[in-house]
């Protein structure tokens, strides 16, 4: 699914949290949006999963007005820097809850429902702890569980804020990479934010970065890293 940002902006009271943002994400595509904190990321990331809505203008889904729909009706798969799995339920219920919460008439058969976590525990290389708890779990393997669960709704497109955060270095290389692999085999259009320079040029197609508001510069990891677009940009990739 293409996404196309036309002109949005977002005030918080008097405060601009987003000046008019334009841009157009690709179908398929892994987008990041990297820049320090209060640079307006994580906003326009919900803006995006319909969990704020803009002070002005449009967001469009295959270049159709998805501006007042609802978080229900544009189908994103979230996944946060907390992981939010139910103690109580095991692995396999977790992946499992977004289906079994829909109405009857919009709920899977039980069997599909069981075939399609099996899949994704598959995907996330997790395959044998479906009956475990999330305490039993480390803090990585709950973030590909958290992954999981996002997908089984089938999602059209996936959204990631700072999933990674409150991992160590080591874990958080390896689910990068665990990251891409699933994108790629997927195929989801993806947006992730992030304020990891590092995390931003290894994961995505494209990068986006954000400061007060404002996109400082869009480009592919490399093309940022030889020309980026202005002292801001340049003086922040160098940290």
């Amino acid at each position: 699914m293409q996404i196309e940002i036309d002109r949005i902006t977002k005030l918080f009271g008097a405060t601009a949290a987003l000046h008019p943002v334009s841009l157009t994400i690709p179908s398929g595509a892994l987008v990041s949006l990297l820049g320090p904190s209060g640079s307006g990321k994580t906003t326009l990331l919900r803006i995006l999963g319909g969990l704020e809505y803009p002070s002005g203008g449009r967001v469009l889904f295959d270049g159709r007005d998805a501006t007042a729909l609802t978080v229900q009706e544009r189908r994103a798969g979230f996944v946060f820097q907390s992981y939010a799995l139910f103690r109580h339920m095991t692995v396999a219920r977790n992946i499992a809850y977004g289906l079994e919460a829909r109405p009857r008439a919009l709920r899977p058969p039980r069997a599909e429902i069981e075939r399609r976590v099996a899949r994704l525990l598959d995907l996330i290389q997790l395959p044998d702890i479906g009956a475990r708890y999330p305490s039993q779990l480390s803090g990585g393997q709950r973030q590909r569980v958290a992954l999981a669960r996002a997908l089984a709704i089938e999602p059209r497109m996936l959204l990631l804020d700072e999933p990674f955060g409150a991992l160590d270095a080591r874990v958080r290389k390896e689910l990068r990479q665990g990251l891409r692999d699933i994108h790629d085999k997927t195929g989801l259009t993806t947006v992730f934010v992030t304020h990891d320079q590092h995390e931003a040029m290894e994961l995505a197609d494209l990068v986006v970065i954000m400061s007060m508001g404002r996109i400082e510069q869009i480009g592919r990891p490399q093309d940022i890293l030889e020309r980026p677009a202005t002292s801001f940009v340049r003086a922040f990739i160098e940290i």
